[in-house]
C-alpha cells in the first residue's frame, strides 16, 4: 500500500512539475516593455532590427512575451537574436512601411549578491527528478522485500 501511495506522490509531482517551473521562472525574471519609434522596411523586406535594452532571459527568443505593432498589416514575430548586440530581428512586417514596435520580454532579475540564487533556483528541478526516481526505486524495493524474496 505505502508502494502506491509513494507512485501516486510522484505522479503529483510529475503533474505540479510545470507550476513549479513557472513559479522559477517568475522568481528569476523581470519583464520589460521597450518602444521603437520609426522602425522602417524597403520594398520586399518583411524583417526589421531592433536593439534592446537588456539581454532577454538567457538570451532566448521564448523569453519574448510580446511583439505589438501600430502598423495593422504587420504580424510581428521575433525571428533572431544576436546576444553581443542585443539585437532582436522581428519577422512578419508589412514591406515598405514605418511603425512603431512594442517589444515586452523577460530578463533575469536575479544579478549581483543575488546570482548565486539563480543558480540554486536552476538546479531545484534536478533535485526534483532526482527525489521522484529514488522515491520510485524505494517504492519497487519496499514491494521487492516484503514479497520475502
Amino acid at each position: 500500500m505505502r508502494a502506491a501511495l509513494a507512485v501516486i506522490g510522484v505522479i503529483i509531482i510529475l503533474i505540479l512539475f510545470g507550476t513549479m517551473m513557472s513559479g522559477i521562472t517568475a522568481a528569476q525574471t523581470a519583464e520589460r516593455t521597450d518602444t521603437f519609434a520609426a522602425v522602417t522596411t524597403g520594398g520586399g523586406i518583411v524583417e526589421a532590427d531592433v536593439v534592446l535594452v537588456a539581454d532577454p532571459f538567457n538570451s532566448e527568443l521564448v523569453s519574448v512575451t510580446s511583439i505589438t505593432s501600430n502598423e495593422v498589416l504587420d504580424a510581428p514575430l521575433p525571428d533572431a537574436y544576436v546576444a553581443g548586440t542585443n539585437t532582436l530581428t522581428v519577422r512578419g512586417l508589412n514591406p515598405s512601411d514605418s511603425r512603431t514596435l512594442t517589444v515586452t520580454y523577460l530578463y533575469g532579475a536575479l544579478t549581483g549578491t543575488a546570482a548565486s540564487t539563480g543558480t540554486f533556483l536552476g538546479l531545484i528541478p534536478i533535485f526534483v527528478a532526482i527525489a521522484a526516481v529514488l522515491i520510485i526505486l524505494g517504492a519497487g524495493w519496499a514491494v521487492y522485500s516484503s514479497r520475502g524474496g
